[in-house]
């Protein structure tokens, strides 16, 4: 009697059931899933004080957010995650704060990036180690330094905001620091890395991806399996990049799926990971055409994780997004479902309520048309859910 061995082949392809290009007998990823454009705005948004208009990083410590500035003073603030006040603040001595833009968490140490390089041609970029038993220290005027350079920066000549050579956003290991550049003249990204120990370090080019805007924030979640990064265009336009399933110490050869924020004009500039898939986002005081102030975001990333269709099984009802935006004064948000009932409240960018009410069917019209121009949420709430989507008015000129 003859023994057959029968080897199955494996098959490379995008393993993703939401993806566009699904492959149902595809067993390992080849990091080629493609995706529809789609927009999730934050689940809450609500003001942050004055006091951290420029917020650039954002970390969760002994039980606390903490959010700084970016070019100020060394200085800490602890953000209540439901009322966005200010709890609680920690002053170091001694550290000078050049443009610190991001902080991130290890088993043993807070580790402060002064990496902002807005012009290009920084000497002095370093990472601080500070020991978490020294966080609620004042004088910290000793500490161990990285000083790093980049290994494929050749040119120092400053050249502000024409140059891909800033970072706004890492993530750390036990043993290691991995920076996700902020590139202005190309709008990718590149990953490097360094080891996290004291001293003169050479950060080494790994990887380039094309995120089509500014990278400004960095964190792991998943068990330090997935990371996401936001950012936005350079018409402010803030975003979300969910990488996932990637392996052999590449970051960006798993799937790679951006999430607009439907928020026009925030300048988001830090992500904190909080459980499961829910996170957290800053954005700094914005003034321009508008003035869009700083704020606090909660963010639920499960629909793109959890099941093909995108939105838990048990929920048959959904919302499409404003429409049109921006708006003079009308606009619409549709819902699907069987049961279009759903209370509404109206708020204005500084948290002031401005309307509420209830509707009574699947198309819902608004119009703040006697509204002043700038930016409004839209609270849609139905027993425990509470969804908010921000909506512009811009009159014409």
């Amino acid at each position: 009697m003859g023994i057959h061995f029968s080897l199955g082949a494996q098959i490379y392809g995008c393993t993703d059931p939401q993806a566009n290009n699904y492959d149902p007998d595809a067993s390992i990823n080849d990091g080629t899933c493609l995706y529809s454009n789609t927009t999730s705005g934050p689940n809450l948004s609500l003001p942050l004080p004055n006091g951290v208009s420029e917020t650039s990083g954002l970390f969760f410590f002994d039980g606390k957010y903490w959010t700084h500035n970016d070019d100020t003073d060394a200085m800490f603030f602890a953000i209540d995650s439901i009322s966005a006040e200010v709890v609680d603040t920690v002053f170091w001595d001694g550290l000078i704060n050049v443009d610190w833009e991001e902080c991130q968490i290890n088993e043993s140490y807070l580790v402060v990036g002064d990496i902002g390089n807005n012009l290009g041609n920084r000497t002095d970029l370093k990472f601080f180690l500070i020991p978490l038993f020294d966080f609620y220290s004042n004088n910290l005027s000793v500490v161990d330094t990285i000083l790093f350079s980049y290994a494929d920066q050749t040119n120092f000549s400053p050249s502000l905001n024409n140059h891909d050579f800033d970072a706004e956003a890492f993530v750390v290991t036990m043993d290691s620091i991995f920076i996700f550049s902020k590139c202005w003249s190309s709008e990718t990204t590149k990953r490097y890395s360094l080891p996290l120990q004291a001293g003169i370090q050479t950060a080494t080019l790994r990887e380039t991806y094309n995120t089509n805007g500014l990278i400004t924030g960095a964190a792991f979640f998943n068990q330090n399996q997935s990371i996401a990064l936001t950012g936005y265009t350079a018409f402010l336009q803030p975003f979300v990049w969910l990488l996932s399933d990637f392996d052999n110490g590449l970051f960006f050869n798993g799937n790679k799926r951006r999430i607009e924020l439907g928020m026009p004009f925030h300048q988001v500039e830090a992500i904190a990971h909080a459980h499961d898939f829910v996170f957290y986002l800053t954005n700094e005081r914005y003034t321009g055409a508008l003035t869009v102030e700083q704020k606090w975001h909660q963010w639920n990333a499960a629909a793109f994780f959890e099941n093909p269709n995108g939105i838990e099984d048990a929920q048959s009802e959904f919302l499409e997004y404003p429409f049109p935006m921006p708006t003079e004064g009308p606009f619409q948000i549709k819902m699907y479902g069987p049961h279009c009932y759903w209370h509404y409240e109206i708020y204005d960018a500084q948290g002031n309520l401005k309307k509420k009410g209830f509707y009574l069917g699947c198309l819902m019209d608004f119009d703040i048309s006697h509204y002043q121009d700038g930016m409004y949420y839209v609270h849609i709430v139905k027993r425990e859910t509470r969804l908010v989507y921000p909506v512009m008015k811009q009159s014409k000129n």
